[in-house]
């Protein structure tokens, strides 16, 4: 599951690509986050996965 910080652009196809390339796998929905985002904000959508 890709996740990444951002200061002007977004996932684009980034999870897309990253998938293709792996090949196998069970790819959940990237997450994008501004580049001020909060630990707790982070936490919050990681609990969320339910993983």
């Amino acid at each position: 599951m890709p996740f990444c910080t951002f200061s002007s652009s977004g996932l684009g196809e980034s999870g897309e690509l990253l998938a293709e390339a792996a090949g196998t796998g069970n790819w959940l929905e990237g997450e994008r986050f501004s580049s001020g985002v909060s630990e707790e904000t982070v936490q919050t959508w990681v609990e969320d996965l339910g993983i």
